[in-house]
Parts: structure tokens; sequence; C-alpha cells
């Protein structure tokens, strides 16, 4: 069996957003109830495994969000790096993040993310519904967001690259206007690249419900084609990526599996 890529769930499984369509809800009641617990030896064995079966890519995820869980952050990331010293090294690491964090609290900007960094953190994975701070923090259910243009400031201000996720779907974003205008504006922020895939459910399944029309879909990829901007997973691209278990995740109630939300 071959592993490109090791997804794992790190942190506590609190949120300082409310998002209605959180994948990561429902693994919550599994999660450590405290910032800096790990299951270190699981971890460990997990990155071992998927680096001898060609996993080169690593990320960090949460059941809530990452970085209110900084100091599992930094466990984790200590135990990459002394694995790498020792042979196990992933070429690429990233960390999602809602960017809340990031935009709202500059002491814990310069306490963790040159740390991070140090220990082979290259790039965080921001999730973006709108390139409006009204219309994200609307979506996110928090009462203000803080500027996009600041987050990715703030993230390049220690070498650390940016990469903007979409999500498209019924209450995110829903028409190729607002997704060619998010895109601008990202572009104009200096991300430095920009992803994109339909909402999905607890299944991993594409939320059919939720989908946008297939028009707006259509005129989103006809788009993507041209301007090579942005990297747009379709259904079938994800699930023969997950289910030839190219990509696996560890799941904080120590499963590790090929598909995301189960």
């Amino acid at each position: 069996m071959t592993c490109s890529g090791l997804g794992l769930f790190i942190g506590a499984g609190k949120c300082n957003a409310n998002c209605k369509h959180c994948a990561g809800l429902i693994h919550r009641s599994s999660s450590p109830k405290k910032d800096g617990i790990i299951d270190y030896d699981l971890i460990k064995n997990t990155i071992i495994k998927c680096h001898q079966q060609g996993a080169r890519s690593l990320s960090i995820s949460c059941s809530g969000e990452p970085t209110l869980s900084p100091i599992s952050i930094s466990i984790t990331l200590e135990l990459i790096k002394n694995l790498a010293d020792n042979g196990y090294k992933y070429d690429k690491i990233h960390l999602y993040s809602n960017g809340i964090r990031i935009g709202n609290d500059i002491e814990f900007v310069k306490e963790y993310l040159p740390a991070w960094k140090i220990l082979g953190l290259d790039s965080i994975y921001l999730t973006v519904h709108s390139s409006n701070e009204k219309e994200n923090a609307k979506i996110y259910g928090v009462k203000e967001y803080p500027s996009l243009l600041e987050i990715v400031k703030r993230i390049h201000s220690f070498n650390l690259k940016v990469r903007a996720n979409l999500v498209l779907g019924i209450g995110v974003i829903e028409t190729f206007e607002q997704f060619k205008s998010t895109v601008d504006d990202l572009i104009r922020y200096n991300v430095d690249g920009i992803s994109s895939w339909q909402l999905r459910d607890v299944n991993d399944e594409m939320d059919i419900i939720n989908s946008i029309s297939k028009k707006e879909f259509d005129e989103i990829c006809d788009w993507v084609v041209q301007t090579r901007n942005v990297t747009l997973y379709q259904e079938k691209e994800h699930s023969e990526m997950y289910s030839k278990n190219q990509k696996l995740t560890l799941f904080p109630d120590g499963k590790l599996s090929n598909k995301w939300c189960k």
C-alpha cells in the first residue's frame, strides 16, 4: 500500500467559530479536553508507518480550531522534527486554520508562528468563505472577522506560506460571481495558492442538498481552466485520492482511515 499524505487531528475540540457545515464537529467527543494532551506513541508510530509507505506531505487539523491548542501543536511539531532528524522527513507540513486568532491576537502570532516555522511548518491553510469580512463573519457564526489582508501579512511576516481554501455550497460560496470576486481579492492579498472543493457531508460524500447549481459550478470550472490560479478538486478526484489510500487521516479516536469525515 502506498500513501502520499497524512493528516493528523491534534488538540482539544475548542473552536472560536460556529460554522453550520463544520466537518470536525462529530470528532469533538473523542478529542482531548485540554491543550497539551496528545497520544504521543500513536502519532509517532503513524508518522513513521506512513512515511515508510511513501507519505511526504503532512497536515495538522483539529476537531475545532488548531490555534486554540498551541501547546499540542508545538509538541506535535517537535515530534515531527525529531523524526525528520532520524530519517522520517516530510517535505510539506501545513496547518489548517480559520485565521481568527491569527488576525486578532498579535501576541499569539509572535510567540508561536516563528517557533512553528523553526520546527518545520511551511504553510497555513486558511479557510476563506468570503473576502468581505462581514460576510465571512456571518458564515463563521461570529460577531466580527479580522481583516484577511492582515491575516495574510502576519503569516507571511514569518516566512510561512498561505493557501486559501474555498468551499462551494449553499450558505458558503454559492455563485460564480462570488467565487471569482473572492479569488480576485485573494490574489491581490498575495496568497501563495488557492484551492477549492464542494461542500461535503459527515459521510465524506458531496453534500447534494447544499450543492450549488450545475450551471454555477460549470462556470467556475470553465473559469478555473482559463485562469489556472485555482486548484479545483472535483468529486472523482477527491474520492479516488482517499479510496486508494493515497491520503490517510489519524482521527481523535485513534483510527487511521482513508475517509475524511468518518
